[in-house]
């Protein structure tokens, strides 16, 4: 006799977060990389194109590419604060190639140059 087994659905936050935590580790996992590009997330992510926008998009609101700088950015923040890597050197680890570009982005995401986030955390750190 068969029994009847009782389902519960999965919450679809807890899907979404998956979804994304999914992205995020494969953006991480690709973060040296300066060529990564829709085409490498669609192979790990094994989705389309629009799909992986759209998700990306609803769950941000930001494009892939733009989600794909934030978390770059992120990284380099990281950097900054915790090395004594050089601006050049930060910016080629998390994939940007070339220092004026990133210079640019991050002073857009965060409203101040890479060096002058740098001489801000010194002084921070010298006040403790």
């Amino acid at each position: 006799m068969l029994t009847k087994r009782i389902i519960k659905p999965v919450p679809a936050f807890t899907i979404r977060q998956d979804f994304m935590q999914r992205v995020e580790n494969v953006i991480v996992k690709n973060l040296d990389n300066e060529d990564f590009c829709m085409a490498d997330l669609q192979a790990d992510l094994y989705m389309s194109s629009s799909q992986i926008y759209r998700k990306i998009k609803k769950e941000t609101g930001y494009s892939p590419s733009v989600f794909t700088r934030n978390i770059r950015l992120q990284y380099a923040c990281e950097y900054i604060l915790r090395s004594d890597l050089s601006l050049s050197e930060i910016a080629y680890k998390v994939g940007f190639n070339g220092l004026s570009y990133f210079s640019k982005c991050f002073s857009r995401r965060y409203g101040l140059s890479p060096s002058s986030f740098r001489v801000q955390k010194i002084h921070f750190y010298q006040q403790l």
